[in-house]
């Protein structure tokens, strides 16, 4: 059977929850998140809503991640000190296998759909 489900942003009820293998700098993110769709049976495919507070983090992004900024600025920084800056109305695309620091400045919220 086929369903359709939606959410909004404004409406959604998040849980709380981090990312898997986060490294917390600095703050406390509270992370919090809605998962709208989610399938890893080959591969890695699913979308929904995360929001912070303000905090500085680190990870390892293991699947291809693209973000919608809802609410919010963070700068986005890899290793090798290339960064971008995201706000309120911005998207990003982020490629699997590498690790970023996130430096959150004000509440954060995104939509996010991961696509192996």
């Amino acid at each position: 059977m086929t369903t359709i489900r939606s959410a909004t942003a404004e409406t959604a009820t998040l849980e709380t929850w981090q990312p898997e293998g986060v490294t917390v700098h600095s703050g406390e993110p509270a992370g919090r998140g809605f998962t709208l769709f989610e399938d890893l049976t080959d591969g890695a495919r699913g979308c929904g809503f995360f929001e912070c507070d303000p905090a500085k983090t680190t990870y390892e992004l293991t699947e291809n991640e693209m973000i919608y900024v809802l609410e919010g600025e963070a700068r986005i920084e890899l290793e090798d000190g290339s960064f971008v800056e995201v706000k309120a109305g911005d998207a990003a695309f982020l490629p699997k296998g590498h690790t970023s620091t996130w430096t959150f400045k004000t509440r954060f919220k995104e939509f996010w759909v991961l696509a192996d």
